[in-house]
């Protein structure tokens, strides 16, 4: 399969900032070609929309003062992932948050198996849906200073997983599974039918509705756990920052 074209879609009325749209995309082509696609095997083009003009299998990543589908990823009625990510001073961060997601699980289906977080029942396994930033989100580090995401590895998910192994890209979780305060880890359990997601005050919910099959995955997620623009807006996760050269 070809690497995917993504195009930064700078919508908002503010200027972007001390880092030009240029220098975020070629920030955010350095992250996945030297970062994520070693660790989730993923590749992807990142350019900036000529006037708002760009091929129609192009995946946009949209800056805005409001969000139109709601902040985050999405799936158009074409089956083409884009998303909606709010302008200000960390834009960068979550344009780089949304893109590594987007390349990850682009339909919003994508789950990893493994032990149910806080579960003693070493065999009772559930789906984690695969959204590499939520469980580390309040940690972002700097390429040619843009600020950019931190993301999880493969390995987050194994309970097995051995000491040192790395769990997340920059190296700040100790145990696998871990959810740090400000950040989501969402999950499907068969035992019950429904969704669960630890949340950034670090309490467990669990869904009032039951998962719904018939629903994309992200969307029913969305829908069922109700956490609306919160998961995405890391100005209120408190998103801190640990620059790393590049």
């Amino acid at each position: 399969m070809a690497a995917p074209s993504v195009v930064l879609v700078y919508r908002s009325l503010e200027g972007p900032g001390p880092g030009s749209l240029d220098r975020v995309a070629r920030a955010l082509q350095t992250q996945v070609d030297r970062d994520l696609a070693p660790v989730w095997g993923v590749k992807a083009r990142v350019s900036v929309a000529d006037e708002e003009r760009w091929p129609s299998a192009d995946w946009p990543i949209y800056v805005v003062d409001e969000p139109r589908a709601g902040l985050g990823v999405h799936v158009d009625r074409h089956g083409r992932p884009y998303a909606e990510v709010l302008t200000g001073p960390d834009w960068s961060v979550r344009a780089s948050h949304e893109l590594l997601e987007m390349l990850a699980d682009p339909d919003g289906q994508r789950f990893m198996l493994g032990r149910c977080v806080g579960s003693r029942a070493r065999r009772r396994q559930v789906g984690y849906l695969v959204e590499i930033c939520d469980p580390c989100q309040v940690f972002h580090y700097a390429i040619d200073g843009i600020g950019v995401s931190n993301f999880v590895t493969p390995d987050y998910y194994r309970a097995a997983a051995p000491a040192g192994t790395a769990l997340d890209f920059m190296r700040e979780l100790r145990r696998p599974l871990e959810v740090p305060r400000g950040c989501y880890l969402s999950w499907q359990d068969p035992s019950d039918g429904h969704w669960h997601q630890k949340g950034p005050d670090g309490v467990v919910s669990r869904s009032r509705r039951p998962i719904d099959p018939h629903r994309n995955p992200r969307e029913d997620r969305d829908r069922a756990c109700a956490a609306g623009d919160e998961r995405h807006d890391l100005v209120a996760s408190g998103s801190a920052a640990r620059p790393r050269r590049a």
